[in-house]
């Protein structure tokens, strides 16, 4: 199991280099059930801000609706604690509050691994980072 970073569905969404490749392909692999995938409400925000900010309007809803049709896919609430155990990661590690915040999603759902382009992730011992490479 894997947790999904924003970056993932950006990838996989808008991206035509071999990250956007690769994406899809990771995609499809969760969609035939090869893999099992989850990702958070965290995630989904900074997708809609991204589509916002590249003027990607018209693919919200669309997008959105995708995530959550997907099959092996889990969409999770944050827990009303979450972020108490984030100031622990950005005491810790360094890492930036949403970073932490997914990290700590992470944690509640007992996940050790996370697809991201971000090499911030790079800095917490205790979990494994799967580059779109």
């Amino acid at each position: 199991m894997i947790y999904l970073d924003a970056n993932f569905f950006v990838f996989a969404l808008l991206d035509q280099t071999k990250k956007g490749e690769k994406a899809r392909e990771i995609q499809k692999n969760i969609i035939e059930g090869q893999m099992r995938a989850f990702t958070s409400v965290l995630a989904l925000d900074e997708v809609m801000l991204v589509l916002l900010k590249n003027q990607k309007k018209h693919l919200l809803r669309k997008a959105i609706e995708d995530i959550y049709a997907t099959p092996n896919l889990a969409v999770r609430e944050v827990p009303s604690l979450t972020a108490l155990r984030a100031l622990h990661f950005i005491e810790t590690t360094g890492l930036k509050p949403r970073d932490a915040l997914h990290l700590a999603v992470m944690e509640h759902l007992q996940l050790t691994t996370i697809l991201s382009d971000d090499a911030d992730f790079d800095k917490v011992k205790h979990i494994k980072r799967q580059k779109l490479e």
